[in-house]
């Protein structure tokens, strides 16, 4: 399965670049998602040194770089299909991501897949997915819970709203939260327990509020 390392200096270019250095064939929105998830803010002045994730363009997912896993197919399958419905009912309500929803003031964002394996990141134990996944640009951010896994403008009847709402029905344990730093961007993720496979999983975005 091909994988993409991450890193600083491929993310600092302008998304056109990275995708085509990187053959990523996805939306320019998912390459702008990953660059403000994994660059540091104009605020934190000191260098920040993190051991990169992967990106696993298949499945248009991130994943820890230091795992000895190989993502099994059935998770990627799955996230597959829950970053497909996420795309579809943003796009069908006019949202730039599903999961940062009418909270964000920008649709230049879009929903990208995460799998952090096993471990314990049910609710309240937000720091260990963002230190899994190498968020360090995020360490010091302010973390908000969500008491609903999406907006209820979503809550609608519809096949991409009954799609994203089936594929959530496997997800036990599951949380929706916020990261917030000093600059004008959130960091949102949903992330729960897959039921078939015990492995942990979900989607990220970034959404802006001014």
């Amino acid at each position: 399965m091909t994988t993409i390392k991450l890193d600083s200096r491929i993310l600092e270019q302008d998304a056109g670049t990275i995708m085509e250095q990187l053959n990523i064939q996805s939306q320019q929105a998912t390459v702008k998602t990953l660059q403000v998830l994994f660059l540091r803010s104009s605020a934190q002045l000191e260098p920040i040194h993190y051991n990169p994730p992967i990106f696993l363009p298949q499945s248009q997912s991130i994943a820890p770089s230091f795992t000895n896993q190989v993502a099994p197919r059935d998770i990627t399958n799955y996230l597959e299909k829950l970053i497909r419905a996420a795309q579809q009912t943003a796009e069908s309500h006019c949202y730039g991501s599903f999961v940062a929803g009418q909270i964000s003031e920008s649709d230049e964002f879009g929903d990208v897949g995460i799998w952090l394996g096993e471990g314990n990141y049910q609710r309240n134990h937000e720091r260990e997915i963002l230190d899994k996944l190498g968020l360090i640009a995020w360490a010091d951010a302010e973390i908000d819970q969500m008491e609903d896994l999406y907006d209820e403008k979503l809550k609608v009847d519809g096949s991409e709203t009954s799609a994203i709402g089936k594929l959530l029905d496997n997800l036990e344990d599951c949380h929706r939260f916020f990261v917030r730093r000093q600059d004008s961007y959130f960091a949102c993720f949903l992330v729960g327990r897959l039921k078939a496979q015990g492995s942990w999983c979900g989607l990220a975005s970034i959404g802006v509020a001014t």
